[in-house]
């Protein structure tokens, strides 16, 4: 899930320039329709697949998106979910490509490798990148002109082209203060979510159901009204919560649209920061890393699996891809393997 890095909007400004200075008005046509604008391209080539299929191999890492950018190929290759939405398949698209400006060009490069979470940022600005194209700021001007609330969410969705995760990073960035901007599905699980500010999003799939701004929609009879509540609760797959948020939310299409703040509130004439109330599982601030055995203090959070990363980078997303050596029997992450081979470099030397 994306969350916004102070640096983003400068990253996205140079992301703009480079895509003018190489296609000149190739924004407006990409917001029209980026398929067919790419599809004219001959540094790039599109490529659709199945849902199902594993589009992340290969590619730039872990995109926040159902999409890959294979810059191995030639020409490099864009891929995304073709059984998506259109409106989906624009933003993954403009998001890949947003990571193919970035690789191929020296400034944003530089710009990437100052950053402590470079490929968080990385994906934060293609996210902010494929946004900003799709809902240019007239447009989130004309409709936020207070500020983000769930009723903008709806209205922008009704009157652009732009999917619901691209409303949700854009509008993230107009928050004034630290909060979420969250798409649920029917049941209270999170289908994408975008942060701004000292709030880390929940992760995708995550059950925010005992969310009471999100179990009061649940529970409401008449899923076009918009519902304010004033102890709302990100809940972590850590055990943990956020502190109390005000919130609101609407049913948009089919789905949820949640905006939840810390504070000033834009539904709201007075909303100010509330008591801390974040709770916990009762956990240390101590772990033990699964993979390198290390026992560390907790002072990052990976960002995709929400789980304490070790001083080594060790977290689930990286336990996830662990193999198996048939030699050693011990567990190694794909670096340490030749290809496919199932026994590890180590052994095989």
């Amino acid at each position: 899930m994306p969350k916004l890095f102070d640096g983003t909007a400068k990253q996205v400004e140079g992301m703009m320039a480079v895509l003018e200075q190489r296609c000149p008005g190739a924004a407006d046509r990409l917001a029209s329709d980026a398929i067919a604008e790419i599809g004219t391209w001959d540094d790039l080539t599109i490529a659709p697949v199945p849902e199902e299929a594993d589009v992340r191999d290969g590619s730039s890492g872990g995109c926040s998106v159902a999409g890959a950018y294979l810059w191995g190929t030639e020409p490099p290759t864009l891929v995304f979910a073709e059984s998506m939405s259109t409106r989906r398949q624009r933003f993954t698209l403009l998001h890949e490509l947003g990571h193919h400006i970035q690789s191929t060009d020296v400034d944003l490069g530089s710009a990437l490798m100052q950053v402590e979470d470079s490929e968080e940022f990385e994906d934060a600005a293609c996210d902010a990148f494929a946004a900003e194209i799709l809902l240019p700021s007239t447009l989130v001007g004309q409709i936020a002109r207070r500020g983000p609330t769930a009723e903008s969410a709806v209205n922008l969705f009704r009157i652009s082209k732009a999917s619901r995760a691209a409303i949700c990073v854009r509008l993230a960035e107009e928050l004034k203060s630290p909060g979420i901007i969250a798409v649920l599905d029917s049941d209270g699980s999170v289908n994408f979510a975008a942060s701004r500010g000292q709030i880390f999003p929940p992760a995708r799939g995550s059950d925010q159901s005992e969310n009471p701004l999100v179990a009061a929609a649940l529970a409401d009879s008449y899923p076009d009204r918009v519902i304010q509540r004033d102890d709302s609760l990100i809940h972590y797959s850590t055990g943990h919560t956020s502190n109390r948020l005000y919130g609101q939310i609407s049913w948009c299409d089919g789905l949820y649209v949640a905006v939840m703040v810390e504070y000033g509130a834009p539904w709201k004439s007075f909303s100010p920061p509330q008591d801390g109330t974040a709770s916990s599982s009762g956990s240390s601030s101590w772990e033990d890393c699964d993979t390198c055995g290390s026992n560390f203090v907790i002072a990052k959070t990976c960002s995709r699996c929400r789980e304490p990363r070790c001083p080594q980078g060790h977290c689930g997303c990286t336990r996830a891809a662990e193999r198996l050596c048939e030699e050693c029997f011990l567990l190694k992450v794909p670096s340490q393997f030749e290809g496919v081979s199932k026994v590890c470099i180590e052994c095989s030397s």
